[in-house]
């Protein structure tokens, strides 16, 4: 490379200046690339790591997606029994109902109470009767 820079610089004159401007940073990056250094023990690390991020990662995406179901549930089952969808009516300090929302507050959404609630009376009727 030194050579042809050489030659480069006998042939065109003016632009040697330029080269003599360039030579010391073309000495740094040589010198960098010239002395490579790799810590196998650090890359095995930062491997085991990221792989350790990716489980962690897919974790948490599944923990959202669990998070989100049970909410709508919850949802679902306090709209089911008439009842606030955030506090069911047992927090004063809720932005929704203010502590008003207890369960039979609100009209219960008919298809909800069918799904969730009704089984639970026929359930508790029939046992209930079965003793008595």
């Amino acid at each position: 490379m030194e050579a042809y820079i050489q030659m480069l610089k006998e042939q065109n004159p003016e632009m040697a200046k330029y080269f003599e401007m360039m030579q010391p940073m073309m000495e740094k990056k040589e010198t960098i690339e010239e002395t490579p250094f790799i810590d196998l023990e650090l890359e095995e690390k930062i491997k085991k790591m990221k792989r350790i991020n990716q489980k962690l990662f897919a974790i948490v995406e599944e923990l959202k997606a669990q998070l989100n179901f049970e909410l709508s549930q919850n949802d679902d089952i306090a709209k089911a029994i008439g009842a606030c969808t955030e506090c069911f009516g047992e927090n004063k300090d809720c932005t929704e109902c203010f502590g008003t929302g207890k369960p039979g507050n609100n009209v219960p959404d008919f298809i909800l109470f069918n799904k969730y609630v009704q089984p639970a009376i026929l359930k508790y009727n029939k046992h209930y009767f079965n003793k008595n």
